[in-house]
């Protein structure tokens, strides 16, 4: 089971992204709220709205720590070239899928070493 950072603005649409990551059999983590935010250092992949500034700065700062931690971006906007600059698995526009969710999502668990 992999542990997936759900970095989304919208309560509804984080709920959403949570639900298919659980169903996925993966455990959905958030970061902190507020001016002090913590980001979970066992983190296996980032789910992220990089149109939200908050959720992009902690992704770069991600990003810093682990070259190699699959980002998938899933957002209202095309990509820009903060966003690409994550080098992100996949980058899904607003409204996409789930079945693409879920088979981008099993791309980028698919990536890392995960004990079952």
């Amino acid at each position: 089971m992999a542990r997936i950072l759900v970095c989304e603005p919208n309560s509804e649409v984080r709920a959403l992204l949570a639900h298919v990551v659980a169903r996925l059999g993966h455990e959905p983590v958030f970061a902190g709220d507020g001016a002090g935010a913590v980001l979970p250092d066992d983190a296996d992949v980032l789910l992220v709205e990089p149109a939200d500034r908050r959720a992009l700065a902690a992704a770069q700062a991600l990003r810093q720590r682990d070259d190699e931690l699959p980002i998938v971006c899933t957002s209202i906007y095309p990509g820009g070239p903060e966003a690409h600059g994550l080098r992100p698995v996949a980058y899904l526009v607003k409204p996409f899928p789930l079945g693409e969710l879920e088979r981008v999502l099993v791309e980028a668990v698919g990536r890392v070493s995960v004990p079952a």
